[in-house]
């Protein structure tokens, strides 16, 4: 490229200079001339020749600006071109007919996991799972036939192994020689509508469990009151006495299960009581006997004295066996489950050291498995929703997120220690109850009358639970009027002829009105009735709104005869008690 001098010599001496060296040169080459080569030039036509090579400089400087400006310009739009290419969002590739790699920017090689240089005339195709490889080839094809809008869902492989789900859209060049294709990597797009499935198909189990939760409420119910009818039978033999003690005991803890059931499809609202966990601890060691397997071995370490808190039973056993089931999915070949529960303080000084800790006197249930343990980068993402390394159908991601919620929820925390090949230990710590909190907030039981010889109106729509609560009714010395319905209550209550002095009824019932709907009617007829709802769903009542402001009592389904005994005197002697 040619590059000159200025001629614009106002104040610079230099430029002076290349003035004089112009007019020297112009001189030089006038006196060099041989003398037939024409006539000589005046002084005037000397300086004439140096002004016009002055403007042609000047020309030739202003070309040179031009050129040096055209080429920043390319040299800039080319860097930008290259950053928006090769570090684009997307993966970009130019591919030829058969598949062949034209081009590719940088997102594109790291996704197939080549260097740029080495894909550069390989096949797209070989990276295309042997599954999808049709697929892919007729994309291409319609591609390279002019089709538009054509996109295609194909996976990629990497050494063998299933790498990447990715979406293909491409469109074709202005020459027809190569199809510029955009490929989306669709992986978490593919894992959030999985997770979205999952979430259906939980919800849908939960609907399930919710409605098999109500039937077994109201089979255990019977179950519970014609057991107690039983024992109540003078002269029974010993052996029978002892069967039907085990049969009282299974009846429970197939009400606890239910429980867990509601809860688990959150048709049950949370209910805190006053709990051992010693005691809570070996129910649920039996239970977890039968849900791990006989490759796991339960172990549970004694603590001395009782340990109480406060909180739901039902929730914070699916907390316990939420962490008991990752803790076994941690041990594929067996191993050793330890349950330990002990009482711990805190001052200021260790509340200081961890976010999570507070100062006072807390319960802890230390769950330790002798699994494979977790490295620290799963530590560190182990109560996220979702999160799980688990295989796809093996785990939803959600038990350990669900655990640390309900530990929350009931003012406490977790704690997780585990390393790789050690196994691992999650502590959950909540508030500990003294002797003095237990004394203060002791309910002294409810006076229980006996053959008071009033009458109730009896309402449940099945039949079992209708009949065996008829029966225990009248073994407690109470007259007793049956209806199924809400409109065969009606009809009972218009045609009796004796004064009813007590609703008892279930709350969800066929055939239109509802329990707390039937009460409102016949609060109209008869201000001072007494009521006493049945439900195995106490979200059912929560949803009645804020209920009669006459007040009733509520019985949780499935109930024993003692339970029933205590509701229908709250109500008989007069204490009434709002949902």
């Amino acid at each position: 490229m040619l590059v000159v001098e200025s001629t614009d010599t106002s104040g610079d001496p230099t430029r002076s200079a290349t003035q004089s060296e112009w007019r020297a040169r112009a001189e030089q080459r006038l006196k060099s001339q041989p003398p037939d080569s024409g006539p000589r030039r005046s002084p005037a036509q000397t300086e004439q020749l140096v002004v016009e090579l002055q403007v042609h400089e000047i020309e030739l400087e202003m070309q040179n600006d031009a050129l040096r400006a055209s080429r920043a310009a390319v040299e800039a739009n080319l860097e930008r071109y290259t950053d928006l290419y090769d570090f684009a969002p997307g993966a970009y590739f130019a591919l030829e007919c058969d598949s062949r790699i034209r081009g590719v920017n940088l997102l594109g090689a790291r996704l197939l996991g080549r260097e740029r240089s080495r894909l550069t005339g390989k096949r797209f195709r070989v990276s295309v799972s042997r599954n999808d490889r049709s697929t892919f080839d007729a994309w291409l094809a319609r591609v390279f036939a002019g089709s538009a809008a054509v996109s295609c869902v194909v996976d990629l492989v990497r050494g063998g192994h299933l790498a990447h789900s990715v979406q293909l859209e491409a469109t074709l060049s202005a020459d027809g020689s190569a199809a510029h294709a955009l490929v989306k990597d669709i992986a978490s797009q593919r894992a959030l509508e999985e997770q979205l499935r999952q979430a259906q198909k939980m919800e849908v189990v939960g609907q399930l469990a919710g409605g098999i939760a109500h039937d077994f409420n109201n089979i255990l119910a019977a179950m519970m009151l014609n057991l107690d009818l039983l024992h109540r039978q003078p002269d029974l033999p010993a052996e029978t006495k002892s069967s039907l003690h085990d049969l009282d005991v299974l009846a429970k803890r197939a009400s606890s299960l239910t429980g867990q059931l509601l809860s688990f499809s959150r048709r049950q609202t949370t209910q805190t009581v006053q709990m051992e966990i010693n005691a809570a601890l070996t129910t649920l060691l039996r239970m977890l006997e039968r849900t791990l397997g006989e490759d796991i071995r339960c172990v549970r370490l004694g603590a001395s004295g009782e340990l109480w808190v406060v909180g739901d039973v039902a929730v914070l056993e699916q907390a316990v066996m939420n962490v008991c089931l990752n803790a076994r999915d941690a041990m594929p070949n067996g191993g050793t489950l330890t349950l330990e529960a002990s009482a711990v303080d805190f001052d200021a000084a260790a509340a200081l050291t961890d976010p999570n800790v507070r100062a006072g006197s807390f319960v802890c249930l230390r769950v330790t498995d002798t699994g494979c343990g977790m490295s620290p980068d799963v530590l560190g993402h182990l109560f996220e929703p979702f999160f799980t390394t688990k295989a796809v159908g093996k785990g939803t991601g959600l038990g350990l997120c669900s655990a640390f919620g309900i530990a929350h929820q009931h003012n406490g925390w977790l704690g997780v220690e585990s390393r790789v090949g050690s196994g691992s230990t999650v502590r959950l710590y909540l508030p500990r109850l003294t002797q003095l909190d237990l004394v203060r907030n002791a309910h002294p039981p409810a006076p229980v009358s006996k053959n008071t010889g009033h009458t109730i109106l009896l309402v449940e729509d099945e039949p079992e639970l209708l009949r065996a609560s008829a029966r225990a009714l009248k073994q407690l010395g109470y007259q007793v009027l049956s209806a199924r319905d809400g409109p065969e209550a009606l009809e009972v209550w218009a045609r009796s002829r004796v004064v009813i002095d007590l609703l008892l009824t279930d709350m969800r019932m066929p055939n239109g009105a509802s329990g707390l709907q039937l009460a409102e009617q016949l609060w109209a007829k008869k201000p001072s009735l007494r009521v006493v709802i049945m439900s195995g769903h106490n979200t059912e009542i929560a949803a009645g709104g804020e209920g009669p402001k006459r007040g009733y009592t509520f019985l949780p389904k499935p109930f024993d005869l003692e339970t029933l005994q205590r509701a229908v005197c709250q109500q008989d002697c007069g204490r009434t008690t709002g949902a």
